[in-house]
């Protein structure tokens, strides 16, 4: 005879009828999950932000190498909309971090003259509008650009 498992512990019978009326879940479900619960709440809470941060890195590594790609093909890696509203959403769709900035002016210089931006207008809106969001976001100017890109290019 085998004997009887935890989730079989009677519990509050109103509370574990409300519990699986609200969630569809059957007895053990409810009790799996209590448990997952309690070894989550017992967890050291910097052991599951280390691991939440692991993540999160992985994403962002990702990510980085998605846009460094479209960034060789000379595409940019959102494009600003065409439309008049500017969220916030929209804004900060366009921003790279200022490593990636950089890689961007290193990438597209060769093919625009970005310190040009009536010929660069000219030649693509896209990667116009996209630099222009990144050289406010970053608080630079045409002259920072010249800088980075005889920097990026004695290196």
């Amino acid at each position: 005879m085998k004997p009887k498992v935890d989730f079989h512990i009677k519990a509050d019978k109103a509370k574990a009828d409300r519990a699986k009326e609200l969630s569809g879940l059957t007895n053990r479900e409810l009790y799996e999950l209590g448990c997952q619960i309690a070894i989550e709440q017992n967890r050291n809470v910097l052991d599951t932000e280390i691991l939440e941060l692991h993540e999160a890195m992985d994403k962002v590594n990702d990510l980085t190498k998605s846009i460094r790609l479209r960034l060789k093909d000379k595409e940019v890696p959102t494009k600003p909309s065409d439309g008049a509203e500017t969220d916030d959403d929209e804004l900060r769709r366009n921003h790279l971090p200022l490593d990636l900035f950089q890689e961007m002016v290193l990438y597209y210089m060769d093919d625009y003259d970005i310190t040009d931006l009536q010929d660069l207008s000219s030649k693509n809106k896209e990667i116009f509008r996209f630099v222009l969001i990144n050289l406010a976001y970053h608080e630079m100017n045409i002259e920072d650009v010249n800088a980075l890109y005889k920097e990026i290019n004695s290196e």
